[in-house]
């Protein structure tokens, strides 16, 4: 399975519950680039801890504010966190994600945004769902309650000395 992983703690708790998955960093939403650089390098951390396959996707920050911008009627920074515009960015990292597991040959995939306490789950494991269908792939959800799950992270984060950022990633949630 491939496991779309857009910061180290969010995988953390997934990593048991999905059985050797592989690590598929892939945030081009994720601003400044240094803070994409800190998230990619503790993700790739995590990999080794656990003896995963990692895999680092492209850094295509301005590919990902022309697809925002090209789905909303409105500027992307109008937008309220948690709406719209974060779904349409859950669109592009998800369908990069069925992109890559089809090209790999994984039958399934999943991502850590869908145990989030943040976002939409419900509209991120819908679109899995349709993308999974439309690539003849399957979509894993989890089955972990999402406080728990953060709890976890936290716990496993401190334990082995991973970076906790504090805010979305793109340059909207940061303000």
């Amino acid at each position: 399975m491939l496991l779309n992983v857009c910061c180290a703690p969010c995988a953390l708790p997934l990593i048991e519950a999905a059985e050797q998955p592989a690590l598929f960093f892939y945030g081009p939403n994720i601003f400044p680039r240094e803070e994409y650089d800190k998230r990619l390098q503790e993700t790739e951390k995590v990999a080794g801890l656990y003896g995963l396959d990692f895999l680092a996707g492209e850094y295509e920050h301005e590919a990902w504010l022309k697809y925002l911008t090209s789905q909303l009627p409105d500027l992307p920074e109008t937008y309220q966190e948690g709406g719209d515009r974060c779904q349409a960015c859950f669109k592009f990292r998800l369908a990069g994600t069925a992109r890559l597991a089809k090209e790999r040959g994984f039958q399934r995939f999943a991502t850590t945004l869908s145990i989030s306490r943040f976002k939409d789950v419900s509209f991120i494991n819908r679109y899995g769902t349709e993308l999974a269908g439309q690539n003849g792939l399957a979509y894993v959800t989890f089955s972990l309650d999402a406080g728990e799950a953060h709890r976890k992270g936290l716990e496993l984060s401190r334990r082995h000395g991973i970076y906790r950022q504090n805010y979305c990633g793109c340059e909207f949630s940061l303000r």
